[in-house]
């Protein structure tokens, strides 16, 4: 199962860019246009990541990271604040007095903030295909005939457990 990651933002270029963006390197994408729709959703799906603008309408971006981290339940949670109104030096001390885990101004470098992403919040590995049992029969098909073959097929689909006959 692939790590969600919540992206909050009411520009929807920039929530789909982010969306396409992380889909593609496996993660599942959640999305909220709002600081309230953002929230209910983080506390319903319960996201490794929330990627956050900081000027949202309904509840503040910084307010939003600071209910999540003083969430006993959501404290673990990651979250980047985003912005393209509120840059530089004292912007980024006041992010982290917000408790964000990161900070990256508009327009975003994706390759940093993927960057970012992948060293702290790992997409979850695909899971191992399952080990053959050790009693699987192989079919030898050059030594056999198709009628052979055939035959052989039709007796591994007869003891298949489970199968109606």
């Amino acid at each position: 199962m692939a790590a969600h990651i919540a992206i909050i933002d009411d520009d929807r270029v920039t929530s789909s860019m982010l969306e396409k963006l992380f889909s593609e390197k496996g993660y599942k994408v959640i999305k909220a246009h709002d600081g309230e729709k953002g929230l209910k959703l983080v506390k319903e799906e319960r996201p490794r990541l929330v990627i956050c603008d900081m000027l949202l309408p309904k509840i503040h971006g910084a307010d939003l990271c600071r209910k999540i981290k003083d969430d006993p339940e959501l404290k673990e949670t990651r979250v980047v604040l985003i912005t393209a109104v509120y840059k530089g030096a004292t912007s980024r001390i006041d992010v982290k007095s917000y408790g964000a885990d990161n900070y990256f101004e508009k327009p975003i470098n994706t390759k940093e903030l993927l960057s970012w992403v992948e060293q702290n919040v790992p997409a979850e590995p695909k899971p191992a295909p399952p080990e053959k049992k050790p009693n699987d029969k192989k079919i030898d098909i050059e030594s056999l005939n198709v009628d052979d073959v055939v035959s052989q097929l039709k007796n591994m689909v007869d003891k298949e457990p489970g199968k109606k006959k």
